[in-house]
């Protein structure tokens, strides 16, 4: 069982980087913290307040780059 877990975790992490990877092209800056966070929200289903998870994402624009001439 724990190498069912550790082949699922592998293939997260290489998502999650994948995903963060094209975050930080398509913004042309760099990602410098993840973290998974409690969050309430309104559950569409039931109306009433509920936890959910989910991802804080801090990045940093690169610095242009000019080269004197």
């Amino acid at each position: 069982m724990a190498d069912s877990n550790t082949s699922k975790v592998d293939k997260a992490e290489k998502e999650i980087g994948n995903v963060l990877a094209e975050l930080e092209n398509e913004t042309d800056s760099d990602v410098q913290k993840i973290a998974l966070e409690d969050m309430v929200e309104v559950d569409p289903a039931t109306g009433k307040p509920a936890v959910h998870k989910g991802v804080d994402v801090t990045v940093t624009p690169r610095p242009k780059r000019q080269w004197i001439r």
